[in-house]
């Protein structure tokens, strides 16, 4: 994001990266809050001429950020993410680097590259499906996927065995988890779950409520009876465990503690 001081206009790397070939600009006033910075060269050569003005690549924005928010972390790595963009793509990455709604998130500093992450103000700006609308794993017949295909915008939650996917997780998500907009825990197989505080209250106050009544039951059918994915009472069970409120006596089988 461009920063104003001291009668100097500081840019980051993507900003640089676009005015660089470019020793003097004009800076022309739009409209309120809104300015064109255009080549000197390009104002004396069009002097009495209309000034064509491009307008921001939307579209190919609003993909970009949808590769970058469904992505894989290992194809989100700088220089591996933009050899899968088009030119306006290439271009609208720029455009949204400078306007600071993406970013290279570095969890340590000492790692060359940086992995592209969309700021949580612009995932809300974005088109998206109605947000009450149900997720993914509220239907016993989800389909299963792998560990990486999982996302909270999709499904309700992110599963990984990634220690530094599940560290950057915690790092992102820090404000939410302590809001307890999200949970997150680590299962006794080593995968690292964040599930949405919504979804987690809902189907933990089902489950509860089955067991109490039931006592004792197997994953699937507990997954069955509430009409909920595999994969989502298989983490609600790990937050019930780590609370003493459930028993898991072998693989599946749930008991609840009186």
């Amino acid at each position: 994001m461009v920063r104003v001081k001291d009668k100097q206009i500081i840019l980051d790397d993507a900003e640089f990266e676009l005015l660089k070939d470019f020793e003097e600009m004009e800076l022309i006033p739009n409209r309120e809050g809104i300015f064109l910075l255009i080549d000197k060269n390009k104002v004396l050569a069009e002097e009495g001429k209309q000034v064509c003005i491009d307008v921001p690549l939307i579209e190919e924005q609003h993909e970009v950020i949808e590769m970058i928010t469904n992505g894989k972390l290992n194809e989100l790595v700088e220089g591996v993410f933009e050899e899968k963009l088009n030119d306006k793509q290439k271009k609208a990455l720029l455009e949204l680097k400078a306007s600071g709604k993406v970013f290279l998130f570095k969890l340590n500093e000492t790692y060359k590259k940086g992995v592209y992450k969309v700021r949580e103000e612009t995932k809300e700006l974005e088109p998206s499906k109605d947000k009450n609308a149900p997720k993914a794993s509220e239907d016993f017949n989800a389909k299963e996927k792998l560990l990486p295909d999982y996302t909270l915008e999709v499904d309700g939650f992110v599963a990984t065995k990634n220690n530094e996917r599940a560290r950057i997780l915690s790092v992102e998500h820090k404000e939410q988890i302590e809001g307890k907009e999200l949970f997150g825990i680590k299962s006794f197989e080593g995968i690292y779950y964040l599930v949405d505080g919504k979804l987690f209250e809902k189907y933990k106050s089902k489950i509860i409520s089955l067991l109490e009544e039931k006592n004792n039951l197997q994953l699937e059918e507990i997954a069955k009876t509430i009409n909920a994915s595999n994969e989502l009472v298989k983490i609600i069970i790990e937050f019930l465990k780590e609370d003493g409120e459930v028993l898991e006596k072998t693989k599946g089988e749930i008991s609840f503690i009186q």
